[in-house]
């Protein structure tokens, strides 16, 4: 019998609730999940399909990832992307790369070429030489660029204790949502993988690297447990090795899916307050759950046990 399988995917996690975009929001996210769900559906494995999923979202311009990427203190654009394979805990990730269109490829070819499983800055630029991927120059958008001139002006007085350091970043500014975009899948043959993909913060600091180029804080995958992919706060995501801890929660069925990334999420409020973070999880059969302390958490989920249909929430 063939066990369930299925992909979900998330947007990241907002402070508010989405009141602009909806639409656009929810077909790029139903794109996300029918491009990943389509390549489990063929047969092909979790690592595929958390790959394809995120590249989708990577491309849209839509969330803070890839083309959509927000922009650091010096109006740059430095990415971070991961990607895990439960079958055997490989995994590979980029931190703080510039000029590539899908890092979450990049962070594929370091699981699956080197002997290492984190590339950063320019070497991760150099890797991709070595791997044939082109470099790709992102611009800002004038709308990124209309937001770095508001952030930038309340910069000072928001970070008045590092502004004497070098400005700092924006972490203390209310955004409207934190920068992720996630998946978690589990194929035909009960493999389970995930994969994240970020711009960052706004107004970071040059060479900060977040939580979505960590393994087992923002990924982890395991098929003796599951996997799970988290959205936040990164600081606060790395400090508690938050996906490892929700799968360690779901290993031996202690915890299903939605109780492990309640507890997840319950462990960030309870260590650093509400509105900076959401998860989302799958177990080895194949039952999905997330959970989130912020207002919104936009995610999409396509799986055989619903015989392929599609759910969205914003």
């Amino acid at each position: 019998m063939t066990p369930n399988f299925g992909i979900m995917v998330h947007g990241g996690a907002g402070t508010s609730k989405i009141r602009t975009k909806r639409t656009q929001i929810s077909k790029t996210l139903e794109d996300s999940v029918s491009a990943g769900y389509d390549i489990l559906l063929a047969g092909h494995d979790s690592v595929d399909s958390v790959e394809s999923a995120v590249a989708s979202m990577e491309g849209s311009g839509v969330f803070n990832a890839g083309f959509g990427s927000c922009l650091t203190l010096e109006k740059r654009i430095e990415m971070d992307a991961s990607i895990m394979d439960g079958r055997d805990l490989r995994a590979g990730s980029v931190g703080a790369v510039e000029h590539i269109q899908n890092p979450v490829k990049l962070a594929r070819k370091v699981m699956e070429r080197t002997d290492h499983v984190m590339f950063v800055s320019g070497g991760a630029l150099k890797l991709a030489e070595l791997c044939d991927i082109a470099p790709f120059f992102l611009e800002p958008t004038k709308e990124k660029l209309e937001v770095y001139t508001t952030l930038h002006k309340k910069l000072k007085t928001a970070w008045s204790r590092n502004y004497r350091l070098l400005l700092s970043s924006s972490s203390t500014l209310n955004q409207r949502h934190f920068g992720t975009v996630g998946a978690v899948a589990i194929d035909k043959h009960a493999n389970v993988a995930a994969a994240v993909s970020t711009g960052g913060r706004w107004l970071k600091m040059h060479g900060r690297v977040g939580d979505s180029a960590v393994i087992g804080a923002g990924i982890y995958a395991d098929n003796s447990s599951g996997a799970a992919c988290a959205t936040g706060n990164g600081e606060f995501i790395m400090k508690l090795c938050l996906s490892k801890y929700a799968c360690d929660l779901m290993k031996k069925q202690q915890y299903s899916p939605s109780q492990a990334a309640r507890k997840a999420i319950s462990l960030v409020t309870r260590r650093f307050g509400p509105n900076n973070g959401g998860m989302i999880t799958v177990n080895a059969k194949g039952t999905f759950g997330l959970s989130m302390n912020t207002r919104s958490m936009p995610v999409a989920i396509k799986s055989s046990k619903s015989h392929g249909k599609m759910h969205v929430r914003l």
